[in-house]
This record gives structure tokens, sequence and C-alpha cells, in this order.
């Protein structure tokens, strides 16, 4: 089978944390990790997924040494998303295209602070 991927995947394994509110608007936060990664999107394993169309908020610590020379700390990156598929493992969640990201220090320090956007697309 041919794969229909677009964009490139890596294998990373990396922190994230998902908040998606209830029915009851009540926030409920998923620790995950993701299985693999592209610029418009991940597969998070290791939980109970989610319903396929739930918007989802993530943030992603990147720490990877190259990211870390350039931004003088762990890298955090803010996403919006969307469930496209659930699965018993996991579930894959398409980013959205505006997202921000930042070092964990400057995210520690001033949380409203004005960040460029990194366009990964």
């Amino acid at each position: 089978m041919k794969d229909r991927r677009k964009l490139e995947r890596f294998n990373l394994k990396l922190r994230g944390e998902i908040t998606v509110k209830t029915a009851d608007q009540m926030k409920r936060v998923f620790h995950l990790r993701t299985r693999d990664i592209s610029s418009g999107g991940a597969f998070f394993y290791g939980v109970d997924p989610l319903p396929e169309g739930t918007p989802v908020q993530i943030n992603l610590i990147l720490s990877i040494d190259k990211l870390k020379k350039l931004m003088g700390a762990q890298a955090h990156v803010e996403i919006s998303g969307i469930v496209k598929r659930s699965e018993p493992s996991g579930m894959a969640i398409c980013f959205h295209k505006d997202y921000q990201m930042m070092s964990i220090k400057g995210r520690r320090n001033h949380r409203s602070n004005k960040t460029a956007a990194l366009d990964l697309g």
C-alpha cells in the first residue's frame, strides 16, 4: 500500500500535554508522548483516545540539541488541533497552521510574551 502522506514524519518521542474541554466546560489534561510527528500533525500513544473531531490544545516540549542552541533552553510549542483518527493504542491529531514556539525560560518568565510564529509546514 502506498503511503499517502505529503509531509515527512519523524519518529520522535516528544513529551506533550493535551488539553480538551469536556461537555460541562471543564478541562481534561493528558500527559502523553508522540510516536511520530510531522509539521502537520502527530500520533500520541498510551491514552484512551478522544473521539474523532475533538478540538484540542497541545503543548509540546522539544529537547533537541540544535533547538537548545538556538533558543537557549528547551523549546515549548503551543498548538491547537483536532483529533483525526482514534485507535486502541492512541490518536492522530492534525495541527492547525497557527502555533507559537518559545523557550521554556520565556514561557516561565512571561506567559503573555509575544513570540515569533514558527512555520514548520
